[in-house]
């Protein structure tokens, strides 16, 4: 199996190289943001704007104002990121066809006879991997950002109610 996955890599070439990296990276930002995001989920069902003695509505507004912006807006901040690497990876990938295939034609205008079908080889290898790579990177990251998104606004939305059930019991 690790002759394989060398194989696989010696074959990508370096842009398959940085689609990992990538990769790793994407993933590991929706993955940190997404826990973030159930840490925050369950302090909002816990919050309580009026429990800490204020009872004048501009002390319980300054409080949700607080918890949204020390809480929630650092998963909001990483979302456009995240979106931003999402993007990235068919585009990298791309470029790691238009490079594949460079390396094919390279080996097409080559004069012996022997070598122009291991460059024509190579090249189309790399221009397959990083293709599949960098849409196999970023279909799922697509789909898990769309779905935090939605968390994300669900969970702005809770706050927002127990922010009016919190004012609608000030004195």
């Amino acid at each position: 199996m690790l002759f394989e996955l060398q194989q696989v890599l010696r074959q990508g070439g370096p842009i398959f190289i940085g689609l990992l990296i990538l990769g790793v990276g994407l993933y590991t930002m929706l993955a940190t943001t997404w826990f973030g995001l159930v840490k925050v989920k369950r302090e909002v069902s816990h919050a309580d704007f009026d429990a800490s003695g204020h009872h004048s509505r501009r002390e319980i507004t300054r409080d949700f104002a607080v918890f949204e912006l020390d809480r929630l807006a650092w998963v909001e901040r990483r979302l456009p990121f995240i979106g931003i690497l999402a993007g990235a990876a068919p585009l990298a990938g791309l470029v790691g066809t238009v490079s594949g295939m460079l390396v094919t034609f390279s080996g097409l205008a080559s004069s012996t006879a022997a070598q122009p079908i291991d460059k024509i080889s190579i090249g189309i290898s790399e221009a397959l991997i990083t293709t599949q790579a960098g849409l196999l990177i970023a279909i799922p990251a697509a789909f898990l950002l769309a779905l935090l998104r939605k968390q994300t606004q669900a969970t702005h939305a809770n706050l927002q109610q127990r922010l009016h059930r919190s004012l609608t019991t000030a004195h």
